[in-house]
């Protein structure tokens, strides 16, 4: 049983809780999630099932959009309601007019220093355990891009929120930097996650419904629909290159798709998936590169 399946996360367990939830309702060993979400954050998380685990990078890799709601007036370590108080603030008599002019900072590529308690490792060590210890390390800023950072509402000291991002952006970091422009700090108290790349929580599955086997089958997504990549399909002796890690030559390229990216899912002409490529274009034709094999 390989593809992805689609869950809505509830708030109070972790992205490894919903794993190990899964295993043991339906017996799979091979379950993995594909982006991490705070345990009191909620909406869709990806999982990967039996051989779409191999394909975690490419889900993680995608953009995100997110609902939530952030608190004026309070500043914690770990930029969000969870975590320490550091310090509480008056909030001043703001219009969401004005918070608008202000999120404009924080949008397009920006540069944003990633919070001490995230799972990002530095010198070998987690940063969380680190902080955990009490100890702040240095952070370099890590370029993200916002693509939109809409105010939905104000009703002070609360703000609700939609922000659409690329991979590796804190929203609750976000929350924290528009309080200190602000002047007063914030911090995120809801967050829901509405879409990975082309994926909808829309078309999620409460996790506590899936009880077996049979029901995560219902709703698993087959690897060669999971995808949304252009399309190569090759030749019989393409296939057998193609099982082998060798290059496809334009000899053997039936057909292919033109994408924005240079990834490719690649079929053979019976229709069956074989795994993932990148194309090249040269002069003299283009060629495919195997990356995710999944055929012998």
């Amino acid at each position: 049983m390989d593809g992805i399946l689609l869950v809505d996360k509830p708030s109070g367990i972790t992205s490894h809780d919903v794993v190990d939830y899964i295993r043991k309702k339906t017996g799979i060993k091979k379950v993995g999630h594909t982006g991490t979400l705070d345990p009191n954050a909620t909406g869709l998380l990806i999982l990967s099932i039996g051989k779409a685990t191999r394909l975690t990078e490419y889900f993680v890799s995608l953009d995100k959009t997110y609902e939530g709601k952030l608190r004026l007036g309070i500043v914690s370590d770990t930029h969000d309601i969870d975590g320490n108080i550091i310090q509480e603030n008056p909030v001043p008599k703001i219009t969401k007019k004005e918070i608008d002019k202000i999120k404009t900072e924080f949008l397009g590529e920006i540069e944003q220093i990633p919070p001490m308690f995230s799972a990002i490792k530095i010198g070998g060590q987690r940063l969380y355990k680190v902080a955990r210890k009490g100890i702040t390390i240095e952070r370099k800023p890590r370029k993200v891009n916002v693509y939109e950072f809409s105010i939905l509402k104000v009703k002070l000291p609360d703000v609700w929120i939609r922000i659409s991002c690329s991979r590796g952006t804190y929203v609750r970091t976000l929350c924290h930097d528009l309080g200190e422009k602000i002047g007063c700090g914030a911090v995120l108290i809801e967050l829901r996650r509405l879409k990975v790349g082309k994926y909808s929580v829309d078309n999620a599955i409460p996790m506590e419904n899936i009880v077996s086997k049979e029901t995560l089958s219902e709703y698993l997504i087959p690897i060669e629909k999971a995808l949304d990549l252009p399309v190569a399909v090759i030749s019989k002796q393409g296939e057998c290159e193609f099982s082998k890690g060798n290059k496809i030559l334009n000899d053997n390229i039936i057909k292919v798709e033109n994408g924005t990216i240079d990834w490719l899912q690649v079929f053979n002409n019976t229709g069956k998936f074989l795994g993932i490529g990148i194309i090249k274009h040269t002069a003299i034709g283009p060629y495919i590169i195997p990356k995710k094999v999944f055929i012998t």
